[in-house]
């Protein structure tokens, strides 16, 4: 039967094992000063040796050869199939206080071949509270025979008693040079043919981990009988080249929407990896920041020359804005299964802040002239109007009632379920009749729900002015979203601090000052005068080009 290749290049010994010299070095003086722990934790991400480590360690401490910190294999101890004196236990199946009620009652146990009875607990931390109370004790006081070597991804959902009665080692991600030669070490003893550019990919995308490195590996050889290349990689592991990543930056940078979400829409009927096409396009963007600095920095000419092409494209500051997006991202990925939709989501704000300026607050109309040979292109941005005062009183009531309405019915635990079903609105993103108001509520922040009264919270004094001034467009909106009449209404961050201390401070006092108010204006009466001054500025602009003017 055929063994996966991380199962059959697991470490025997200590000296086999690839990074982690500290702890290794550690472990070595331990046994060779005979200063064994009696319980020892060892945290770190997946694939870094943790297990491997912590078994070669149960053997040496067991072995009866004369070498003390190199199992020799070949004594019952080492070569015992099913070794009582090393007991496994996997925590993410075993974890019920039963179990370690059980293992609690065996520790006395004399050991059968060696020295010392080896516990390892793997995925320590989903063990149930009741099962580290159970634990505790005997962590505390262990017989003199008895090793724990508690294993875990997660150290932060330990308990801070277990913590502190074990002997802690913070495994640290192998780097890729040592995952590249021990990949380059697998593939010599397996006779397996591939291209060093290859080997550093799988490297890179193995993100420290040495079994993720073999795992892919070994796909990589069910899927080619022929020499591995790294199209080869790119086509298993579900990514792009860097000159393919470059090409879509482009169409961002470049404010190419469709042709941008053309290739997502490829890649993602490709089954190509999108998360992973977001990380490495983040490390694309640090490389190209890199060479702004340090163009020296780069050995390989077509590497830097694709570099070179994105920084001329580009600012630096346009990029670290783009990371930054790029990395809200993938913060979102980890709550919804669509990252296509974040994916296309994080491209359409990268374009909207092209130039610091947001696509929703500009628009270009094309109008014919006699002259077919010229084109007047007019710039009408969408800003702030100016208002004349009774239309300022008239939101600014509004504002007031809103607020007030909306905190005289607040329920947290409703706001809490409808931010999960705000989502929705997204999906008139691509909407063009819906799309700038959405992306103008998205901007924004919900702080309170109060039966159909909604507060947004905006950190620009010109966004909340904006958005009060587009409730009609607003309402009409999230009507056809949730098919719900709600009332929304926009504060900025200084003046929510003191509506949320105000309310916060009437609850504890259980003085309900909020009372419900029925709204006694319409919004079209609120902004008739608004209406009209569009109207006749319209008009105006009638006379100017008079019957050129094609709507």
């Amino acid at each position: 039967m055929y063994q996966a290749l991380y199962r059959k290049y697991r470490p025997v010994d200590f000296d086999d094992v690839v990074g982690q010299k500290v702890i290794i070095q550690t472990l070595k003086n331990s046994v060779l000063n005979n200063k064994i722990n009696h319980a020892y934790l060892f945290t770190g991400p997946r694939g870094t040796g943790k297990t491997s480590i912590a078994k070669i360690l149960a053997k040496i401490v067991n072995c009866e050869s004369l070498n003390e910190i190199t199992p020799c294999n070949k004594c019952v101890s080492c070569t015992q199939t099913n070794n009582t004196d090393i007991i496994e236990i996997d925590a993410a199946s075993n974890n019920g206080v039963d179990e370690i009620r059980e293992l609690r009652d065996k520790v006395n146990l004399v050991p059968s071949y060696g020295k010392y009875k080896v516990y390892i607990i793997d995925e320590v931390h989903m063990l149930t509270t009741a099962a580290f109370n159970a634990l505790l004790k005997t962590l505390e006081e262990p017989p003199k025979h008895i090793i724990f070597i508690l294993a875990t991804t997660e150290p932060h959902k330990i308990p801070t008693t277990i913590l502190s009665r074990c002997q802690r080692f913070d495994f640290k991600k192998i780097s890729i040079n040592d995952i590249k030669t021990r990949i380059e070490y697998v593939c010599s003893k397996e006779k397996i043919k591939i291209d060093p550019e290859a080997i550093q990919l799988i490297a890179k995308l193995s993100d420290g981990g040495m079994r993720d490195s073999l795992s892919l590996l070994d796909q990589l050889t069910a899927y080619t009988t022929k020499k591995i290349t790294i199209g080869d990689v790119n086509d298993v592991y579900g990514v792009i080249t860097k000159e393919e990543i470059y090409n879509l930056l482009k169409l961002i940078y470049t404010s190419d929407i469709n042709s941008s979400f053309d290739l997502i829409n490829k890649y993602d009927e490709d089954g190509k990896n999108l998360t992973k096409i977001i990380e490495l396009t983040i490390e694309f963007l640090k490389n190209t920041l890199i060479y702004y600095n340090c163009s020296d920095y780069f050995n390989d000419a077509t590497e830097k020359e694709t570099y070179k092409k994105l920084s001329n494209l580009v600012s630096e500051e346009r990029i670290y804005k783009t990371i930054e997006m790029l990395l809200d991202s993938i913060k979102s990925s980890k709550t919804t299964n669509n990252i296509k939709l974040i994916f296309e989501l994080a491209i359409i704000k990268i374009i909207e802040t092209s130039d610091g300026k947001s696509i929703i607050q500009k628009k270009e109309i094309d109008i014919p002239v006699l002259d077919e040979k010229k084109k007047i292109v007019i710039e009408q941005k969408i800003e702030l109007k100016e208002l004349n005062s009774d239309i300022k009183k008239n939101i600014e009531e509004l504002k007031q009632l809103r607020i007030n309405n909306a905190l005289s019915k607040f329920d947290k635990k409703e706001l809490v379920f409808f931010k999960k079903e705000f989502d929705k609105v997204k999906e008139l993103l691509m909407d063009p009749e819906y799309s700038s108001i959405v992306s103008l509520m998205l901007d924004g922040e919900l702080k309170a729900k109060g039966d159909k009264y909604l507060i947004f919270m905006y950190k620009l004094k010109n966004l909340e002015e904006f958005f009060n001034q587009s409730l009609i467009e607003i309402e009409k909106t999230l009507n056809k979203v949730f098919n719900f009449e709600y009332k929304p209404i926009a504060v900025t961050e200084e003046e929510w601090e003191p509506i949320k201390q105000e309310f916060n401070k009437n609850m504890k006092s259980r003085n309900n000052v909020y009372e419900y108010k029925e709204e006694s204006k319409t919004l079209d009466k609120i902004y008739q005068n608004k209406e009209n001054k569009k109207e006749k500025k319209n008009n105006e602009i009638e006379e100017i080009f008079e019957d050129v003017i094609v709507y």
